[in-house]
This record gives structure tokens, sequence and C-alpha cells, in this order.
């Protein structure tokens, strides 16, 4: 049963009752509870009808309390989530019970908020990766089941008539079409609008400058006329002296005169002139000569002008000669001042100088500023007006500093205009659109909540492994896809399977071969439970009940571990079994010494008294027998090491049979006899072959060792013959005996591999130790085959090896010199024997933990490698100082020296260079750091066997090549 067919629809549950609604609620806040294992959910209904909690604790007051204070920060509509980081309290929070808090808004049908799910634990806890979908999942699911029987969904889908008229206009405004022209519209009258104001602020702006300039060029002028009365005043001073005096001397008029003007240091010189222009009076400086000007033309002149108010001023050069009129009783006067034209314009234009503005007197013979005389051609941009007591030739400019410039809209007003424009366009759209985007939201929203089986089933499915809740009655409630696909086989006939009854048929049909469940506490919810497929997956459950009565399923594929468990278990077995064969071979060749350390001894006690020649010549016979008896046990040890390390050597030379069984037989009388077995040499004297003396006895020994712990009161006949097979000298060692008990591990070995070509057996074969000895220097003899055969009671075990038959000469053992009896040398008996071994690659392991050794060489049992292993880089550089390899595995965090130190360390002084160095380590190299160090390879920790074999058969293929 998927998850997607857990739930019904609105239609179908549209009358569902109270009390069910509040069920369904309980036991989702009990799924939520237990998926999330934290100790407090709740669900709080603001309408007070479904409210339900779950909390399992002691001190529920506080708790309650604090669950208070975290509701009260949660203020907005959107999920909250407050984590501990355990070095911190909760979000700098002050409470000491909660230490994570999730909590996520629960809406009506019609989007109104109408409760909020929370959950809380008294452990810090962190929501990773989906965990935090899979809550929203809950909440969904929750909001589904308090909507199932709203009334306002029907409502709202059979009254439509009911619906607001303010809702449908927002509804009609809210289309994008005419949204868009709304917008259009009072964007364009936004920009007219701003238009207009701003034009109308530039022309206010420009009357203002405009009316301020006219203002200010009134009170210059007003100005310049005071000036004028100002020269005036000292006629009035003449004409009311005249006046007032009946007769007057001229010395008298000349005093008054020269006391009104000589102070001024802009006149040059003051006349006065009756109405008949007779020169009443007349002043002067010492350096101008007034009366060398004619001044009854200018006189005449002067009554002429058209204004009688104005004054006229005659220029010659830089003299100005101002002629005024002066109304007394007995008539009019005249007077004539002359000034210095230039000082006096600078001394009225310091007086007539504005804020912001710059003022100007314009005279037909110059132009004057504050900064003196300029050029007419600056005074742009000016205005200037005519004074009433000046003559008309002479204007008064007023120019402004700033350049008053007509009222324009510019570029940088345009754009402006049109940002702010597009930003109204823009605003009121996006507001118009809100209602229609809400609506779509609310919508969507409200889909998620129809299809939230969907939703729940992607979240579930995105779970890398299987999981199932399981009602009371053991049903599948909710399952994912990878469980689905665990059980296909099972549920293809029927999909309503209890567990129990899934797991059965699966046993029933072979699907399943392993089913364990572990004990568990009576007050553990907790259930581990191992199921092994038969396909290969190790599939590991962990089983939690819950409070109603059903139980959720946690499907964990552990394949890989498991087959890493059992190769190891596998690898430790083997281990366990070889130390157990190798204290079995001790114990064999120490019982083996008592026969040969007896005789010893018991020669040296008898050597303690006096003795003739003959007995100290016997003595000293067998002490030689004694001697090669000891070192044929001695020999078997130094082999196996030698074997293992791969230094086992042929040593070939004359060899008689029957006097090296007859030694081997000595060895071994003191076991036949506890066992009463016979043994018994039946190979002639002469019998004399071209070997190494020392291999054949080892071999001897072990075959006879074994035979004798799998037979009980028999006799053992040792036989040997040679026989010439395709021009080559065979040897053949028989051993029969009655009684064989196949008690033995080596003894049944041995019949499994009878009448296989040794040649071609592999040292790396599932065997025992001892086998793998005894093959080793069978093989290094030239073994052919070994064959065991049995006939009535009676058992052969046949031994065929390449020897040369030699012959004797000289008369001293020692002496003896092989002469071949045929055209096979002792080169070919050399030769041949290395020809059964095919070539074998080496490989050191270097790392200071023993359980790498173990993975590694089962990875690599199959792959004809010999592996020596070092726990040390100093045990590892001084194997390669004696040893030869074609591959250094370097571990490289080690004690003492560390796996870099020991590769450099390696390549600088190792003559082989064509040996390559891998480095493996459990740290990443993603820049190849270690390559660059000078390693020739890197492989991660942990290695699978995959490719481990593969990055070494490529080393060892490039390396060939």
């Amino acid at each position: 049963m998927n998850a997607s067919n857990i739930f019904t629809s609105h239609a179908n549950l549209a009358d569902t009752p109270t009390d069910e609604i509040s069920t369904e609620i309980k036991e989702t806040l009990t799924l939520l509870k237990q998926f999330y294992d934290v100790a407090i959910v709740k669900f709080i209904d603001f309408r007070e009808v479904y409210s339900e909690q779950l909390i399992t604790c002691n001190d529920k007051e506080s708790v309650e309390n604090e669950l208070l204070s975290y509701q009260q920060r949660c203020t907005q509509e959107k999920l909250y989530l407050f984590e501990d980081t355990f070095f911190d309290d909760v979000s700098n929070n002050t409470h000491k019970l909660i230490r994570f808090y999730a909590q996520y808004p629960i809406y009506s049908v019609t989007n109104k908020l109408i409760g909020v799910v929370l959950m809380a634990d008294l452990a810090p806890k962190t929501l990773i990766g989906s965990q935090k979908d899979q809550f929203i999942s809950f909440a969904q699911l929750l909001q589904t089941q308090l909507n199932k029987n709203s009334d306002s969904v029907s409502n709202q889908s059979t009254n439509p008539e009911k619906k607001n008229y303010g809702e449908k206009y927002i509804h009609v405004f809210s289309l994008a079409p005419v949204a868009f022209l709304i917008a259009l519209v009072l964007c364009s009258f936004t920009a007219l609008l701003l238009y207009t104001i701003e034009k109308k602020e530039l022309q206010s702006n420009y009357n203002e400058q405009t009316q301020q300039l006219r203002k200010t060029l009134f009170n210059a002028l007003e100005r310049f006329d005071n000036q004028g009365l100002y020269i005036s005043q000292k006629d009035l001073v003449i004409a009311g002296f005249l006046q007032s005096q009946n007769s007057h001397t001229k010395e008298q008029l000349n005093n008054l005169v020269q006391s009104q003007v000589s102070q001024s240091l802009t006149y040059k010189g003051y006349v006065v002139f009756d109405s008949e222009y007779n020169q009443l009076a007349l002043w002067s400086k010492n350096n101008f000569d007034l009366a060398a000007y004619g001044f009854t033309n200018w006189l005449e002149k002067f009554n002429k002008r058209a204004n009688k108010q104005a004054v006229e001023v005659f220029t010659v050069a830089d003299t100005a000669f101002l002629i005024s009129e002066i109304k007394i009783k007995q008539g009019s006067i005249y007077t004539l001042t002359a000034f210095d034209l230039s000082k006096f314009l600078k001394a009225v234009i310091g007086k007539l100088n504005t804020e912001n503005y710059n003022v100007f007197i314009a005279t037909p013979q110059f132009t004057l500023g504050k900064q003196g005389e300029v050029n007419p051609s600056i005074i742009k941009n000016s205005i200037s007006a005519l004074s009433s007591r000046f003559p008309p030739t002479w204007r008064l400019h007023v120019q402004p500093m700033n350049k008053i410039v007509r009222p324009q809209i510019t570029k940088y007003s345009l754009i402006r205009l049109g940002l702010i424009s597009f930003c109204v366009f823009v605003f009121v759209y996006y507001f118009l659109r809100l209602p229609r985007r809400l609506h779509n939201e609310i919508k969507q929203k409200n889909q998620l909540i129809l299809n939230r089986e969907a939703l729940f089933s992607s979240s579930l499915d995105a779970l890398p492994h299987g999981f199932a809740i399981f009602n009371s009655h053991e049903f599948p409630v909710i399952t994912n896809n990878a469980f689905n696909l665990l059980f296909a086989q099972v549920n293809k006939q029927n999909s309503q399977l209890s567990y129990s009854q899934l797991i059965s048929i699966a046993q029933q049909h072979n699907i399943i071969n392993h089913y364990h469940e572990h004990h568990k506490l009576d007050d553990d919810r907790n259930q581990l439970i191992d199921i092994g497929f038969t396909d290969g997956k190790w599939i590991t459950v962990l089983q939690r009940h819950t409070d109603f009565n059903g139980f959720v399923c946690y499907f964990r594929d552990d394949t890989e571990a498991h087959q890493k468990e059992c190769l190891l278990a596998d690898v430790l077995e083997k281990s366990k079994q070889t130390n157990q064969l190798k204290e079995k071979f001790v114990t064999r060749l120490s019982r083996q010494l008592k026969t040969p350390l007896s005789s010893l001894k018991s020669l040296v006690e008898i050597s303690k008294d006096p003795i003739s020649f003959n007995e100290f010549k016997n003595n000293v016979g067998n002490i030689s027998d004694a001697c090669d008896q000891l070192e044929s046990v001695i020999q078997q040890l130094v082999n196996i090491n030698k074997s293992e390390i791969g230094k086992l050597k042929l040593q070939a030379k004359n060899v008689n049979l029957n006097q090296m069984i007859n030694n081997n037989m000595s060895i071994l009388a003191k076991e036949a006899e506890n066992k009463r077995i016979v043994l018994k040499n039946n190979i002639t004297p002469e019998l004399t072959v071209a070997s190494d003396e020392k291999l054949i006895s080892q071999l001897v020994i072990q075959l006879v060792t074994e035979v004798l712990d799998s037979s009980n009161n028999t006799t053992l006949s040792i036989n040997a013959q040679i026989k010439n097979e395709s021009k080559r000298n065979y040897l053949y060692l028989d051993f029969s005996l009655s009684n064989l008990i196949d008690s033995s591990n080596f003894i049944t070995e041995l019949k499994s591999i009878s009448g296989d070509d040794i040649t071609r057996f592999i040292d790396d074969k599932d065997v025992s130790l001892e086998l793998k000895f005894f093959i080793s220097i069978f093989k290094m003899l030239g073994g052919k085959a070994i064959t065991v055969s049995s006939n009535a009671n009676k058992s052969t075990i046949s031994l065929s090896m390449l020897v040369n038959i030699a012959t004797k000469q000289g008369k001293g053992k020692d002496n003896e010199q092989e002469v071949p009896s045929s055209s096979l040398t002792n080169n070919d008996l050399v030769k041949a024997s290395l020809v059964t071994n095919k070539h074998q690659n080496t490989l050191l392991l270097v790392d200071d933990d023993p359980l790498v050794e173990i993975v590694i060489r089962a990875m690599l049992k199959n792959e004809n490698i010999k592996i020596d292993y070092a726990r040390s880089a100093i045990e590892a550089m001084l194997m390669v100082s004696q040893n030869s390899y074609d591959i250094i595995l370097m571990d490289i965090v080690m004690p003492e020296l560390s796996g870099t130190d020991a590769m450099l360390k390696i390549k600088k002084h190792s003559d082989n260079l064509k040996t390559k160095i891998i480095a493996h380590t459990s740290t990443p190299d993603t820049d190849s750091k270690y390559v660059n160090q000078g390693f020739d390879e890197m492989l991660l920790k942990p290695v699978k066997q995959g490719v481990l074999i593969n990055q070494i058969t490529r080393i060892l293929k490039d390396k060939s090549l």
C-alpha cells in the first residue's frame, strides 16, 4: 500500500464526525513524535476544538510555560526553528529545559490561520536536509485532516452568487490587461502632473529672479540719483547765501565757494554765474586752469535743454563739467562744477554695490564697474535705466552674477520624470495584480493541500532506504518506493499483506534466508531485526512501536557492511585455524626432537666412564646419526621460514634413499611405538638418486607423521622405485598401510588433490597451512603427482618426483660426486622444479593497524601476489633493503616515521627503480598532493576490493611493458 493511497478526498469526507478527526489528529501527532523521536508534540487549535498534545517528561508545568514563551516569540506565519548548538542556549534563550523547538502554521480552506503545530525536545537536536520538508508535510497532513468537513468549501462551490461585489471589482481590476491600462493611465497622468508642476516652478523662479533684478536696478538708480542731489547741495548753500545777503563782496563769495568744494578730492573747480552769464565767483585747483575753458557756449546750450529740471554735463578728456540752475528771488544763478569723472564715478559705484549683482555706469567716454573701467562687451544679460539727475547719455546697468535663464525642461529633468513615472507604473501594476497573485498563491497552497499524499509520498520516496508504517493489525499504512522494491516479488500476488505475512511468504519462497530479531528490554520500544535476502542483500530493520499500537519500520541497506563483517570473520577464523595448525606443527616437531636428544643424553652419560676405542668409535657413529636426525628436524623449521618468505632453494646431491629412510624412521620410532605401528623400509640399499636430501627427508617425515596420526595398530611399508618417462627419471615413493582413518585434515585434503597435476596447484588455494608447505616442498623437488588409492583394507599414498640416478666415485662419503646416468643434469632438475612455479608478484604492505593486513590479504588471496607485512616504516625500509618488491602499499600516518618520509628514503636508497609506491590513506587527495610528493599512485581508505585489484593489475601491466 503506497503513501498515495492512504488518504481520501474532501467530497467523500464532508460528513466526517468530530471524534474521527480528533483520532486522526492524535495518530498524526503520535507518528510525528515517533518519526522525529522528540518528547513534545502539540497542535494548538485557535478555535479550541481539536487541540491535542503529547508530552513525555517529568516537569510538565515548567515545559508548558516554556512552550508558551516560545509561542509568544513566534509572531509571524512561517516556519520557526530554534536549535541548540551545544555551546549556547537556544537562540540565546534563558530557558533551561527545552533545547529544540519547531513550529509551523495551519490554515483553513479559506486560507485563514486556525492553529499551529509544534514539536520540542529536552535534548539538543537539529533538522538537516529534507527533515524540514518532512515536518512541513506533517503539518499539511494535519491541515488536510482539519479541513475535511469544512462547510466553507461547499458554501463557496454551491453559492457563488453570495460573493461580494467589491471582490468582483477587485477580481476585474487584478486582470493583467486592465491592471496594465490603469497603471499606464496613472503613469501618464503622474508624468503630466509632474511636468506641469516643474514647469510652473521654473517659471515662478524665473519671474522671481527677474522681479528681484528690477528691484535691485530701482534701488541702485535711487542711490545714483541721491549722489546727484549730494552734488547739488553746495549749489543750494551758495543760493541761500546770495538770497540772504543784500550785498556781498566777490571775496566773500569766493571764500564760501572754496569752503564748500575744496575738501572734495574729485572736484577740480567751481564757478558761479548770474543770469547774464557774468562770473560771480571762481575756485579751481592749482594744477587746473578752469578759466581757460569757454563757458558761454555751454551755458547757452544748457538754457536750451529740453528738461529744465535736469543738469547738463559736458566732458573734456577726463574732466566733466556739470552745469545746474538755481532759482532765487533775484533771478537765476548758474553753477559749473568741474570734477574728475573717473574718480567721481568710482566713488558712486562703491556706494551702489549690491549682493549677488554687479552694477555698471556707462557714459560715452567709458564704462565703470566696481573693479574699475571695464569693457562694455562684458555687460550682458543686464537691465539699465536713465537717471533723472544726470545726462541721458549716462546709463546705470545691473547684472546678476548668475545668469537668469528662461524656464526650460532639461534632459535630466525628463529622465527623472520618466523614472518616477515608471516607478508609479510598476507600483500601481504590482498592487493591482496583488489580489490575483495572492489568489494564485492561495490556490497553489490549496492545491498542495489537496495533493498532500503526493508531497508526503515524494518526501518518503526521497529516503535512500525502505520506510513503512504499520497499523495495530500490522498492515502497511504508509510505504515508500524503496520498501516496495524490496518486497516487490512478494507483493506481486497480493499487495494487502501484513508484516508477519510478508516475512512468512518471503521465507517460504526462499526470498529471505535469514531473519533474526535481537533481544530488547521490556520498556524499550525499539526493536532491531536482521534480514538476509538470497540475492545477497542484508537489511537492518529498526522497528519502533507507537502509542496507537502500530509500529514504524526503517529498512536500512547494510549489505556492504555485512559483507565486510563476514569477510573479516572469515579471515579471523582462518587466522585462528592457521595458528592452531602452526601450534600443532611445532608440537610434532618437539616430539620428533625428543628422540635424537634422548640419544645424545645417553651418549653423554656413557662418555663419563672410561671406554675402549671400539666403543668410542661406535659412540661417534651414534652421535653422528643423532646429529643427522636433529639436523633433519631443525631443517623443517628452517624450510618453513624460507618457504614463507620465498627463499627456499634446491640443493641437489647424491642421496641414498635406504639410509635416509632409516634415519627418518629412527626419528619417528618413538611416536610409532606409541601408536603400535611398525615402520618397515623396503628400499634397496644401493638405490641412490641426485636430489635434495634434506627436502626429501622433510617431505617423508611430514607425510609419515600425518599418517601416524590417522592410523593405529598397523604396519607402514615404504617402497621406492625409479621409472623413466619421456626421457626423464621419476622417483616413486609408496607409503602402504592398512586401517587408514580420515581423521586428519591433511589426509582429507591430500585425497581431494589426488591425481591432480601438482604443477598447476595454486598457492593461494583455500587449503591448510600444512598441505601448502608440503606441496611447496614437493614442487621444489620436481613433484609430478600425488596419488591416494585404497584397495580392500589397504591404502597407498604414492609420490612421484623428478630425480637423477647418480653413481658414486671415490671412497669417502663426503667426497661423493654426481655422475649423471642420462642426459638430464642437475641444472635440468633445478629448472624443472622452477618451471612448476608460476612467477609470483610481490607486494609489501606497510600499516600499523594489523586489521588492514587481514583485509588486504583477504582481498588479494586469488591474485597470485605474495604479500609481506611491515608494522612500521622502519621495518619496511629494512625489508626493502633485503628483498625486491613490485609494489609497496604505504600508510601515511604511522608512529616514529611517516609514510611520506619512508617513501622518500626508499626511493633515495633503493636500487630497484621499478618498485611502485602507493599512498594508502583516509585523507582525500583532491589536489594530487601525494603524487606531487613522490608517490606513484594513491588509494583512499577504506578501499574496495574491485578498486584495489584493478589498480594493482594496471600497475603490474604497465611495469611489464
